[in-house]
């Protein structure tokens, strides 16, 4: 009787841990293929498609913050050409400081808030940081993750 009360319990937790790990590696396989990177081949970067009238940025409890946003590139992306132009918006006469592993780039955004720097990429990953800072002296972060590689996919 003990013996296969035993057994029974064994094999009840067999499954369970069995199917349990299952269950995980299916989830975590279906989030790696959602965040799978775009390959980018610029020749030219996409036009603002924003309206200056409309608000891109939504209202939350950091209003008091200056917003950044990236519109080209996109965050991860791999690069197939060692420069490229960062195109995004923030708020208008704001000083965007662009730190990238190779060099720091100054620029203001125009009246609009929009703003464009071509940057140089070093081979490999590329950690770029982005900070904007308005005219009442606040500022806020951004990390935009690029690589530069030339290899070919087939």
């Amino acid at each position: 009787m003990i013996k296969e009360l035993s057994l029974a319990i064994v094999l009840g937790l067999l499954i369970g841990f069995g199917l349990t790990g299952t269950y995980f590696y299916v989830k975590q396989n279906k989030n790696q293929q959602k965040n799978t990177p775009n390959i980018v081949i610029p020749t030219t970067a996409p036009e603002n498609n924003n309206s200056p009238s409309s608000n891109p940025f939504p209202t939350s409890e950091y209003s008091s913050l200056p917003q950044l946003k990236v519109n080209y590139p996109q965050n991860n992306d791999i690069i197939s050409i060692s420069k490229v132009t960062i195109k995004g918006q923030s708020s208008p006469n704001s000083l965007i400081i662009i730190t990238t592993p190779l060099k720091n780039y100054h620029l203001t955004t125009d009246i609009q808030g929009l703003f464009s720097q071509e940057i140089s990429l070093e081979a490999g990953y590329n950690d770029i940081n982005l900070t904007t800072i308005d005219e009442n002296d606040q500022e806020n972060h951004l990390e935009l993750f690029l690589t530069y590689s030339t290899t070919k996919l087939e």
